[in-house]
């Protein structure tokens, strides 16, 4: 079983590099370590009536209270099934180890659900070497899935779809298709999740929580919609060892409505908080966008040790809102230490009116990042109107990830390295604001009017933030930083 020392061992893990010695360490937990407030916010009181206890594998009928497995064995749909429950909870809940429960193909379809109440479709608790798979799992409000503290875990050719919820009071609300909670050794594979449509603070398609040594394959998340809050398809936060292999995200959309408790609205491909040792292979996203938050194909977040390789990133565009304005918008960016990414590809990245003064292929913000063989190709900052405008900021293949939070403004990107990248049609092809120590060998700009941008010391930016794209005190806000690139190599800024 997974023990409480799993978060602190991958907090320590992260602290002891030297890079984040020099940050607020505190501060950042204080304020990115959301896991006591998921867990929180997902909590609901005991059933009234507690579930029936299944007798026998074969399951062809589930009553309104739910049914429990607490005998190790087989188990399997005989049909389609229909829950119609009077009261939130699960439809089936596993608790036992050795468990294989097996959809054959067929339906668990909730009806007509209380949106405002939490409703899971199957939960598996306190278990060992369980397995879910072959099925489809409809019409739920909080959680498709969810396994919390088990030891091994398969869930295989899943399909979580058609998910609803509102909660505009619980800060961390957070309802997602399949969710792991402490829990070693998981494996996800050819999983889907589907049409989800929420009103909360946040929502995402595949969690992982304070886990470690799990492999996802050949999963997708589309369709997914905040109608005032964040959307995240891949969420990984305190986890580690984790294996992420031809996963997609497609189809991703927030909105800003004022209603929710949270101040972000970012759309995010994939997100690791707080994470090491990951691995991210052959993945992409695809039509992100975004309101008056950040938009990422990828953001691999405060997290060290992760290789992200063969990733792309299509359609990001960032600011669609009544406004016209968001922060930014990027393919991948990198907030961390010691991660490489190699082989990946963005094109058609877009921020309308960016506050953050950028849109970008790929950023960087931390220490010892390299980019080995990147492609960013047709990256824009434009107007309200979607016209080019290089006033409001530059559409850059490759830069800083500009960021107006006081624990991130006047942090560079320090010993970062881009070999044989490229940029294509971009606004600007490399800008080396805020580099330190970092260096730039075999680099292309075609058609990029400006190559690489290199200004002098003390060169000044102002980037702003308001309540939907994360201000500290909800107010509008504005920072200008001071440029302080230094001891970096620069090529020639011939294209």
């Amino acid at each position: 079983m997974m023990t409480e020392t799993t978060s602190g061992s991958v907090l320590e893990k992260i602290s002891s590099l030297d890079f984040f010695k020099t940050l607020n360490m505190e501060a950042l937990i204080r304020r990115y370590e959301l896991s006591a407030q998921l867990r929180i916010a997902a909590a609901t009181p005991p059933a009234a009536t507690p579930p029936q206890p299944q007798v026998g594998p074969v399951i062809s009928s589930i009553p309104a209270e739910g049914i429990v497995i607490n005998t190790p064995g087989s188990y399997e749909f005989a049909n389609d099934i229909t829950w119609a429950p009077t009261s939130p909870g699960a439809a089936i809940s596993i608790q036992a180890d050795n468990v294989t429960l097996d959809l054959k193909g067929f339906t668990l379809q909730a009806n007509n659900l209380d949106v405002y109440q939490q409703f899971k479709g199957i939960e598996l608790l306190n278990g060992t070497t369980n397995t879910v798979q072959n099925g489809t799992i409809s019409g739920m409000t909080y959680y498709g899935l969810h396994a919390d503290s088990i030891n091994t875990l398969q869930i295989s050719g899943l399909t979580v779809t058609n998910m609803s919820y509102s909660d505009i009071q619980t800060a961390a609300a957070t309802p997602c298709g399949i969710l792991v909670d402490k829990t070693e050794g998981f494996t996800i594979t050819g999983c889907q999740v589907s049409n989800m449509n929420v009103l909360s603070a946040s929502c995402a398609g595949i969690q992982a929580l304070e886990s470690v040594n799990g492999t996802l394959s050949g999963c997708a998340i589309s369709n997914l919609q905040n109608q005032d809050g964040a959307v995240q398809g891949y969420s990984y936060l305190l986890s580690a060892g984790v294996q992420t292999t031809n996963c997609t995200a497609s189809a991703f959309q927030s909105f800003y409505k004022g209603l929710t408790k949270t101040t972000g609205h970012t759309v995010l491909g994939f997100i690791p908080i707080f994470c090491v040792d990951l691995i991210f292979d052959s993945c992409s996203s695809t039509t992100m966008t975004g309101c008056c938050d950040d938009c990422h194909g990828m953001s691999v977040f405060l997290n060290a040790y992760v290789s992200v390789t063969n990733f792309t990133a299509t359609g990001v565009t960032d600011g669609v809102t009544p406004r016209n304005t968001g922060a930014k918008a990027t393919g991948l960016e990198v907030y961390g230490c010691n991660i490489t990414i190699t082989n990946c590809s963005v094109e058609n990245i877009m921020a309308i009116v960016p506050q953050d003064l950028q849109s970008a292929g790929f950023s960087a913000w931390g220490q010892t990042i390299t980019f080995d063989g990147c492609t960013a190709t047709n990256v824009q900052v434009v107007d309200a109107q979607r016209n080019p405008d290089t006033k409001l900021g530059y559409g850059t293949g490759f830069g800083w990830a500009p960021d107006p939070r006081p624990e991130f403004s006047g942090q560079a990107a320090d010993q970062v390295t881009y070999n044989n990248c490229t940029s294509n049609n971009c606004q600007l092809g490399f800008d080396t604001w805020y580099h330190t120590n970092s260096t730039w060998t075999g680099i292309t700009t075609p058609g990029c009017p400006i190559s690489i941008l290199v200004q002098p010391d003390g060169t000044q930016r102002t980037l702003s933030m308001d309540k939907c794209s994360e201000s500290p005190s909800g107010q509008e806000m504005s920072v200008t930083l001071s440029n302080i690139a230094a001891n970096n190599t620069y090529p020639s800024r011939e294209n």
